[in-house]
C-alpha cells in the first residue's frame, strides 16, 4: 500500500498507531467512518461500485494513497468528516475527496463546504507542488448519513436564483450523492468490508435494527481472514453499541450467536474490553482525587461498570454532565473526569 501522504502542511498530523486506534470505548457516526474508510480497500471498492464506468477506467488504483489530513474545521467537525486520497487519472494527479454529512437533517448549502474544502486542497497541492501548471481534478463524494432523504440538488450552480447572464460568475460543478440510510440494499455492493460499514451505516437509525442485524453479520461469514473478521466485528460491534438506544449485551449477543459461532466468544471478549477500559481511565484520573476513588470508579463490578460504560456512551452523544449525573446515578465529578479522559483520548486519537 503507498505511504500515507500529508497533504495540508498547515496542521501537520501527528503519526498515528493504527494498531493502537483500532480498540476504542466507543465510536461516533463519524468516527465509524473515518476509521473504515481510512482503508484503501473500502475507499477503491466504494469507488469503482459508485463512480461512472467511464471514470473508473481510467483510475490507476495501484496508485491510491491516503492523505492524512483533514479540512473539515472544528465548528464544523460535529457535522462532517472527511477523508482524501490522491489518485492517478490518466497518468496525472487527481483527487477523491469523501465527505461524510452525519447531521439527522439535510444541510442546506453542503456545496459551500464542498467548494471551501476543494479550494483548501488546491491550495495545499500548489504549495506541496510548487512546480504545479495546471490544478488536478478533485472528484467530490458527499456521504449523506441522515434520517430525512436527500432533497437537495447536487449542483452547486442550483443555489442561485439569477439570470443567465450572471451564471459565468458562479463556480460550476457537481458533486456525487450517496444517501446511505435510503439506498436500497440491493445498491450496497463491492468488498464484503464495505458492504458491512455500508449496512451498519445504513440500519442504525431504523428502530428495528435489531431485527436487521442477522442480514449484517451473515455478511462475516464471507470473510475468511481471521485478523480481519475479529477486526471488522470488534468496530462493528463497538459502534453498535455507541448508537443504538437502550441496546442490552444479550441482545447483541444473541443476535450474532445466530450466525457466527466464532461471533458470541469475541463479543464477550470485545465486551469485557470496553468495561476494562472504563476502569483505566477510572483509575488513571483517580490519582487526581486519591487511589480509593479511582478504584471505585474502574474496578467495581455488576452495576458500577454498566453506569461507567453507559455515562462514556452519552458523553460522546453530546448530553450533558448533570442530565447524565441524574441518568447514572454516579456523582458530577466522576462523569467530568471521565469527560476529561476521553478528550485526552480524542486529542491523541487526532
Amino acid at each position: 500500500m503507498p505511504e500515507e501522504k500529508t497533504l495540508n502542511n498547515d496542521k501537520p498530523p501527528e503519526p498515528e498507531n493504527k494498531d493502537k486506534r483500532r480498540f476504542r470505548v466507543y465510536l461516533s457516526h463519524d468516527g465509524f467512518f473515518r476509521v473504515s474508510f481510512d482503508k484503501n480497500k473500502l475507499a477503491e471498492s466504494f469507488t469503482r461500485e459508485n463512480l461512472p464506468e467511464e471514470i473508473t477506467r481510467d483510475l490507476d488504483f495501484s496508485s491510491l494513497t491516503p492523505c492524512k489530513d483533514t479540512f473539515v474545521g472544528r465548528k464544523l467537525a460535529r457535522s462532517y468528516s472527511d477523508v482524501l486520497y490522491e489518485i492517478r487519472f490518466r497518468n496525472k494527479p487527481a483527487y477523491l475527496y469523501f465527505l461524510f454529512e452525519h447531521k439527522s437533517w439535510e444541510p442546506d448549502f453542503p456545496g459551500i463546504q464542498l467548494l471551501k474544502n476543494m479550494a483548501h486542497i488546491w491550495e495545499a497541492h500548489v504549495v506541496q507542488h510548487p512546480e504545479t501548471q495546471k490544478l488536478p481534478p478533485i472528484i467530490p463524494l458527499l456521504i449523506y448519513h441522515g434520517e430525512s432523504p436527500w432533497k437537495v440538488d447536487t449542483r452547486f450552480i442550483s443555489m442561485f436564483d439569477i439570470p443567465e447572464t450572471l451564471k459565468k460568475y458562479i463556480p460550476s460543478f457537481n458533486y456525487e450523492l450517496y444517501d446511505i440510510s435510503h439506498m436500497p440494499e440491493e445498491n450496497i455492493k463491492g468488498e464484503v468490508e464495505l458492504r458491512i460499514v455500508l449496512m451498519a451505516l445504513k440500519y442504525i437509525f431504523n428502530p428495528d435494527i435489531m431485527s436487521r442485524l442477522k442480514n449484517i453479520f451473515q455478511l462475516f461469514r464471507e470473510l475468511s481472514d481471521k485478523t480481519t473478521f475479529n477486526e471488522y466485528l470488534e468496530m462493528l460491534l463497538i459502534y453498535l453499541g455507541s448508537n443504538i438506544k437502550n441496546v442490552k449485551f444479550d441482545q447483541l449477543q444473541e443476535s450474532v450467536n445466530d450466525v457466527i459461532k466464532e461471533g458470541g466468544a469475541l463479543m464477550s471478549t470485545i465486551f469485557e474490553e470496553v468495561l476494562e477500559r472504563g476502569k483505566e481511565i477510572g483509575v488513571k484520573e483517580g490519582k487526581e482525587i486519591g487511589v480509593k476513588e479511582g478504584e471505585e470508579i474502574g474496578v467495581k463490578k455488576g452495576e458500577e461498570k454498566n453506569k461507567i460504560r453507559v455515562a462514556l456512551n452519552c458523553l460522546m452523544k453530546g448530553m450533558d454532565i448533570e442530565t447524565i449525573s441524574e441518568i447514572t446515578d454516579l456523582p458530577v465529578k466522576r462523569i467530568e473526569l471521565l469527560k476529561t479522559a476521553v478528550q485526552e483520548e480524542n486529542a491523541a486519537d487526532q
